[in-house]
């Protein structure tokens, strides 16, 4: 036996070291350390089954409150199948005026910008040279009609051959010709305006020498005014003059529609658009309207038909497909029963403005929510609001804020 180990016996008479005995005890005491964790974590384990048993218990019984929205009853109107295209306007009569002679201005007859009549003088051209040439052609018209007349009287007393008095005759003729070719000159340097109108910008001044052709103001008539634009070759059939009834809007006036008929289609289609060009009419009592200006338009054809429209806030668009939430028993809120909602899948057609139709899914009658469907789901009791709702409107005007 190694010196300095101490040796213990136990009743038994087996002798057992003394580390043997240390280490039985801090086994000891791990099993007694876990033994308290696990009474201590089953303890904690039971107070957290009971709240939340309570938290379940209290969440079960909870009524949510109802949402704040506001609803719109769903009408029924009716619509014609609509064409939106664009096109420009086109003075009724319109022309650049110019003049077929050379010369000199002498007079102007208007102020650029202003109104003129039919028949005015707007600018004359010198004719000085033209008028004396005139007066020369007219001195030998008359000798030639005396020189027949008495070519004549010698006729009838067998003094003057036939061929000579053709001849008195002829020169009679050739005289007023040449009369009526000087007065067309002088009239042509005389420009006059060919139909009422209003006068544009004057582009020469008293004085300026132009030559034929030249370019001197130009004249419109824009009361009525045109519109021309065009449309789809399936949809010819429908564009009948005098029936379609279009609208149009312009970008000067944006605030603002303008009404007109259809008045003329092309009887033949573009064979490289596969189009038809059509004409309309639009009153343009102010002269608001001019020639070249760019608008949009739509153009009803076809009969009127009865549709179900819904302002287009309260359509709730999704890919699956889109759906309103419509108030499900708004008549028994007397007997103390919430209102609530029921999410109704909602078929699609034409959109106007605010408002759009709805071919199935609703009815005349239906009220559905217009505004705070977001937040809402199938069952959900709301609370309607009593604040004015925003108009909604076919052809809504912007305001400008």
């Amino acid at each position: 036996m190694p010196r300095g180990d101490v040796i213990l016996f136990y009743p038994t008479g087996n002798p057992l070291p003394f580390e043997s005995m240390k280490t039985l005890s801090v086994r000891q005491q791990v099993r007694y350390t876990l033994l308290a964790m696990a009474g201590v974590t089953l303890l904690l384990g039971v107070i957290k089954f009971v709240q939340i048993r309570r938290a379940i218990s209290a969440h079960e019984s909870f009524a949510r409150p109802p949402e704040s929205v506001t609803t719109a009853a769903v009408t029924v109107t009716e619509w014609r199948d609509t064409i939106h295209t664009v096109g420009s306007f086109a003075a009724v009569k319109g022309a650049t005026l110019s003049t077929q002679e050379s010369g000199n201005v002498a007079q102007v007859g208007f102020e650029s910008g202003s109104k003129v009549s039919a028949g005015q003088m707007l600018i004359e051209l010198d004719r000085s040279v033209e008028e004396a040439n005139l007066a020369g052609a007219l001195a030998r018209l008359s000798l030639a009609k005396q020189n027949l007349a008495r070519a004549q009287a010698l006729k009838t007393q067998s003094a003057m051959s036939v061929a000579t008095l053709e001849e008195y005759q002829a020169r009679v003729t050739q005289a007023d010709a040449e009369a009526r070719s000087l007065r067309g000159v002088i009239e042509r340097k005389t420009i006059l305006a060919p139909f009422a109108g209003k006068a544009g910008i004057r582009v020469v001044n008293i004085g300026q020498y132009v030559t034929a052709g030249t370019p001197l103001v130009p004249l419109y008539s824009v009361d009525p005014i045109h519109f021309n634009f065009s449309v789809p070759q399936q949809v010819t059939p429908f564009v009948r003059a005098a029936q379609a009834r279009l609208i149009i809007t312009v970008d000067a006036f944006p605030s603002r529609t303008f009404e007109g008929v259809v008045t003329a289609v092309n009887p033949n289609i573009n064979e490289v658009t596969r189009s038809a060009d059509v004409q309309a009419t639009i009153p343009n009592l102010n002269e608001e309207l001019l020639p070249g200006m760019f608008g949009s338009v739509r153009l009803e054809v076809g009969d009127a038909k009865r549709v179900v429209t819904v302002p287009v806030s309260a359509i709730q668009y999704a890919p699956y497909g889109n759906s309103v939430y419509v108030v499900d028993n708004a008549s028994d809120t007397a007997g103390g029963a919430p209102m609530t909602v029921r999410q109704q899948i909602v078929q699609l057609g034409a959109k106007r403005g605010d408002l759009v139709a709805v071919t199935q899914g609703l009815k005349e009658g239906d009220e559905v929510v217009t505004s705070g469907g977001f937040k809402l789901r199938p069952g959900a009791a709301i609370a309607i609001q009593s604040k004015p709702v925003m108009p909604t409107a076919e052809n809504p005007a912007v305001q400008d804020t």
